[in-house]
């Protein structure tokens, strides 16, 4: 029998802030699937199957193509994850249009209120509604070799290896895979991601300066602190006195830093609205011009404003990563600056998420080969 191909889905900043747990629980669900079963499994787990130097999205994309079933660890970053969203939509219709919803298995891993809203509008999160979930959320918090953890992971690899032998039965042609363009497709249209990017594309402008403004704000409260602390100690004076001046700096910098993060949130949400119609504009746009010369400003216009857009959210980041590694002796020397500092490293990481999109954005205008000062 080939070898069973499986897809983990997670947010690697959620498993970092479980000490590796989400990545653990992988590969507890594989040795338990082999031992119930008797079958090898591949679950594709990219911190694990990606190398060094591999390109990670066509790598994911094959992997995807050719994956019996799909394990996406819910958690409110999941969605804010234009990565994740892709991987979710992706596999979920083709899931449901096979007939075998149960390849899907969601474990909310971390639970929010979105999730339950009556009036929600994130087409992921509906999305995921139709799909049975595993309650994960108290079971994260249960020792590795306890009774209810490796009960609960035996009952994942049953779940895993009943869905594994319904595909079986399935033929997955490619026309089958295809036949996802039916009246029960919850995912946006064409003019639905069109119409979110035109609205999503100033407020992200907007939040990119604000993060700007706040990075400024932090940097002013910061600079005079780290020149005061050198003066305390070329007097010598001792480490209550320093750590005096570290606590003052911790109150101060907590209204700006949780103002960052709001800001980060809003980023990772604005991002994957333009993202969604980003990618479906800059496939039409060489048809566009062909058809409509007249359109070459405009167009070279809007490239100019992604690319300049990418650039400040590079800066950002770069500024923000270097201000997080210069406060770490910050964060070890002080508890009570370590909360808001914490939040800080959030807000870097929120934004870290987003680089890969933006990147990719400068690679598709790279494509079209349009000089957008010209």
């Amino acid at each position: 029998m080939a070898e069973i191909g499986g897809f983990w889905s997670y947010v690697h900043a959620d498993d970092d802030a479980d000490g590796g747990r989400i990545a653990q629980l992988a590969r507890d669900v594989v040795a338990q699937y082999e031992m119930l079963t008797g079958d090898s499994i591949h679950l594709f787990l990219d911190r694990d199957d990606i190398e060094w130097g591999d390109e990670w999205k066509p790598k994911i994309d094959s992997t995807l193509e050719s994956t019996a079933f799909f394990v996406p660890i819910l958690t409110p970053r999941y969605f804010r994850s234009v990565e994740c969203r892709r991987e979710l939509n992706f596999f979920a219709r083709r899931a449901t249009a096979i007939g075998i919803k149960e390849l899907v298995l969601p474990i909310l891993y971390v639970d929010f209120d979105a999730l339950h809203g009556e009036s929600c509008q994130d087409d992921a999160i509906v999305l995921t509604r139709s799909f049975h979930w595993e309650d994960w959320t108290s079971l994260r918090f249960a020792a590795l070799d306890s009774p209810e953890y490796r009960r609960a992971v035996s009952s994942l690899a049953k779940r895993l290896a009943a869905a594994s032998a319904s595909a079986e039965a399935v033929e997955t042609t490619e026309a089958v895979v295809e036949a996802i363009q039916d009246d029960d497709d919850p995912s946006p249209g064409f003019m639905d991601r069109i119409a979110r990017m035109e609205t999503a594309l100033p407020e992200l402008a907007s939040t990119l300066d604000d993060i700007t403004r706040e990075i400024q704000n932090i940097t002013e409260i910061v600079n005079p602190v780290g020149e005061e602390l050198h003066r305390k100690q070329a007097q010598g004076a001792g480490f209550a006195a320093r750590l005096i001046i570290l606590n003052e700096l911790a109150q101060s910098l907590d209204p700006p830093v949780i103002r960052m993060v709001e800001l980060a949130n809003s980023f990772t949400a604005q991002l994957n609205d333009v993202d969604l119609g980003l990618k479906v504009l800059v496939e039409s746009i060489p048809r566009e011009i062909a058809e409509y010369p007249e359109h070459g400003d405009s167009t070279k216009s809007f490239v100019a404003t992604i690319r300049h857009m990418v650039r400040e959210a590079e800066t950002a980041l770069d500024i923000m990563e270097q201000m997080a590694k210069s406060i770490e002796p910050v964060e070890q020397g002080s508890r009570n600056a370590r909360p808001v500092l914490r939040k800080f490293r959030k807000a870097v990481t929120l934004l870290a998420e987003g680089r890969s999109v933006t990147r990719e954005w400068n690679a598709l205008l790279d494509e079209l080969g349009l000089d957008e000062s010209e």
